[in-house]
């Protein structure tokens, strides 16, 4: 492989960079197929880049059919063939004309940090491993009997007429709930206002494809979910990050972001932020619906579990303060009853609701009615508030446990976020120590945790891990946080040593 020039001043990602470089020495023959390429730990210490950054590219190759890895043997130039493979009798032979088929296909989409975020949380479920990676409800919370109960009785109840083929607005009974609940929380919204969707990641999908398009600028906050980056990549957009503190994302950096690039879209998660826990405080959201009225920006407000608010109620919607329809509010079920579902909704008006609508046709058409319906009656009965009331109560002890422990075990070069609503805490860490580093460094000592790196949409600094305290219990989970604490001290005292040794030297 020859040099791989990467400019770290432009705004291509590192990681496509390193993808475009040598897919096109692949495909000039400077890289010949079947030649062996440089591990992922090998070529991140060459390129002086992260694991994460190799791991993206080769991916990305992979997906093109341009490289193919053997496991125990390393990653090779070219796609699968017979002439790559060592034992040819024990390998069904590939039809002639399927040969080609990886290299001749493009490929229009990739998830490069969903890929890398299940690939590196793997080791995670071994036995005896203790994952804080999750960022999910605990299963043993999940009201199971009690829709159980519901769906036999709307099988039994219902005219079965509703099973047909349904609205893609979603079922009118969920839709009035969700209305109501939007007037509860300052939301000015009727049943024509929502539309239902196969969760809120569908509904990011739709506003993406709708509303979003290859070289336009979306100001997402940095870190952030780490799907929405895919998503909204996947759709050609370039990414501006706002940064986050504890009241939030910095409203004023994104006034100027915004003046700058004119994005087509601001992407946020004001309440249980992920991967923070943070909640934006009331004045900064006044001043982003203003934001989005005076520049005529639509705004994306991504509201998974605001339920969960340990400290006092959260503040209204982004939404509440919107008078001129520029913000989307979106919502979902799956932290709340339960992810299988995968039931999310939009709240949005006029011209903005119905192109989302037609975008849900050509998508999937509908959500399943009898999901919706199921949902619907447990929604309006008031085992859900009892439910709801014993999953925040839970989280909220846990919340609580992992901060003392956090205290009472880490070394003081690291901070953390206070979450005051959610599943997930940000640990920052301090220069000279790496999330990648952390993260193989925590699975040596038994723990895994999910690498902060991949929330961000730029290469890092600043460096981090998410980790969440919610599906664990809190013995569990003060173990886990121990295990972690040791692999940073480890690594931090092994760093004071590597300093002395290079001022020795540099005395000498």
């Amino acid at each position: 492989m020859k040099h791989l020039a990467l400019d770290r001043t432009s705004q291509t990602p590192l990681y496509r960079q390193l993808h475009q470089e040598i897919a096109r020495q692949i495909r000039t023959g400077e890289i010949n197929v079947g030649t062996r390429l440089p591990s992922v730990r090998g070529l991140a210490r060459t390129l002086s880049v992260s694991p994460i950054t190799v791991v993206q590219a080769y991916n990305a190759l992979t997906a093109d059919g341009l490289i193919h890895a053997t496991v125990g043997r390393g990653t090779f130039a070219g796609g699968y063939t017979p002439e790559l493979v060592p034992s040819r009798d024990l390998v069904t032979p590939v039809p002639e004309e399927r040969q080609d088929f990886h290299p001749a296909t493009p490929v229009h989409l990739r998830a490069p940090r969903i890929t890398a975020m299940q690939a590196l949380l793997r080791p995670g479920r071994r036995p005896g491993v203790i994952s804080l990676a999750g960022g999910t409800p605990d299963p043993s919370l999940f009201p199971l009997r009690s829709l159980g109960r519901l769906w036999s009785r709307v099988m039994a109840v219902e005219d079965p007429r509703f099973l047909q083929y349904g609205s893609p607005q979603g079922d009118y009974h969920l839709r009035t709930w969700v209305a109501d609940h939007c007037q509860s929380i300052g939301i000015k919204a009727g049943p024509e206002d929502i539309l239902v969707t196969s969760g809120s990641q569908q509904a990011l999908d739709l506003v993406a494809r709708t509303f979003v398009g290859p070289g336009d600028f979306v100001l997402v906050e940095s870190p952030t979910f780490s799907t929405a980056l895919d998503i909204l990549e996947g759709r050609g957009a370039k990414l501006a990050g706002i940064p986050v503190d504890k009241d939030g994302a910095r409203v004023d950096i994104a006034t100027s972001l915004v003046e700058r690039y004119r994005p087509r879209l601001l992407y946020t998660i004001p309440t249980a932020h992920n991967p923070t826990g943070t909640t934006m405080t009331e004045d900064r959201r006044r001043q982003l619906a203003a934001l989005g009225r005076r520049h005529n920006l639509l705004i994306f407000e991504d509201d998974t579990c605001s339920e969960f608010a340990y400290d006092g109620e959260a503040p209204q919607a982004i939404k509440a303060h919107d008078t001129s329809g520029h913000v989307i509010f979106v919502l979902s079920f799956s932290k709340t009853v339960i992810p299988g579902l995968r039931v999310g909704c939009v709240v949005a008006h006029g011209p903005i609701l119905a192109r989302l609508i037609e975008a849900k046709l050509l998508a999937d058409r509908f959500t399943s009615p009898l999901i919706q319906r199921t949902l619907w009656r447990y929604l309006s009965s008031h085992q859900y508030t009892r439910d709801l009331r014993t999953a925040r109560d839970t989280y909220r002890r846990r919340r609580d446990a992992m901060l003392r422990v956090l205290k009472e075990t880490m070394p003081a070069e690291i901070g953390w976020t206070h979450p005051s609503a959610g599943f997930n805490m940000w640990l920052q860490l301090p220069d000279g120590l790496s999330a990648p580093d952390v993260f193989e460094e925590g699975l040596k000592e038994g723990v895994a945790c999910a690498m902060g790196d991949l929330c961000l949409p730029h290469v890092p600094p600043p460096s981090g891990l998410r980790i969440s305290f919610a599906d664990n219990h809190e013995e569990v989970a003060a173990e886990g946080i121990r295990r972690l604490a040791r692999a940073i001290k480890g690594l931090l005292t092994r760093a004071k040593g590597e300093e002395r040794d290079a001022e020795f030297v540099t005395t000498v």
